[in-house]
């Protein structure tokens, strides 16, 4: 249970209708997303087996940068950061004090959190994408990417206030936002990881 930051960006049908309204739902998708330059905020997430029981709730913050970049810290139970800079992704572990390092590659890219914070003119290349009453939801093309499914929404201020993931297992991710920020200003040494003295290294090149 303790990998749930890692399910959640690592992880993720859905059948939709005609191409036109999946285009039309990709360019209002698009539209949302393009202002945000830049997120910053909290969230709590609760981690669901395929039969809806829950298996484990945390919170955390996190903030995102166009193009590519992430800083996702989950707290209490298991703590855990997630740090990329579009290049170079870190995992650390402090319970474990290990970390592990490994290049953004285009699988990495089409993780839920980076999606916030990647390049919008994309989405229609790499989502189907539906809108249902303001929710939008999105399956990935690629047969090998990291999620089955997910669901973003949005406030009446236009920024996301959810979003739903399901894995390949079955299990789902429901992140709720708050205290969002909308194009902060975030210096770029938070998007840069260096291990603490006496962190285990794994390098997965």
């Amino acid at each position: 249970m303790k990998r749930t930051l890692s399910t959640f960006l690592i992880a993720l049908g859905f059948a939709f209708g005609s191409n036109a309204s999946i285009a039309d739902a990709s360019d209002e998708l698009s539209r949302l997303l393009q202002p945000l330059g830049a997120i910053s905020g909290n969230f709590r997430q609760t981690l669901k087996d395929q039969k809806g029981k829950t298996l484990q709730k945390s919170s955390g913050n996190f903030s995102v940068q166009r193009p590519g970049r992430l800083r996702w810290q989950t707290g209490e139970p298991f703590p855990q950061l997630l740090v990329t800079n579009n290049k170079k992704l870190w995992l650390y572990d402090p319970d474990l004090e290990q970390v592990t390092i490994r290049p953004v590659d285009k699988r990495m890219k089409e993780t839920p959190a980076l999606l916030l914070g990647g390049k919008v003119e994309e989405i229609r290349g790499s989502f189907n994408v539906q809108n249902k009453k303001g929710a939008y939801y999105l399956t990935p093309k690629r047969a090998g990417a990291p999620f089955k499914s997910m669901v973003i929404r949005f406030d009446k201020k236009g920024l996301p206030s959810a979003m739903t993931v399901r894995d390949g297992m079955g299990q789902t991710t429901d992140i709720k936002f708050n205290g969002l920020k909308a194009n902060p200003s975030l210096p770029s040494s938070i998007f840069n990881f260096k291990p603490p003295k006496g962190t285990d290294v794994i390098r997965d090149e």
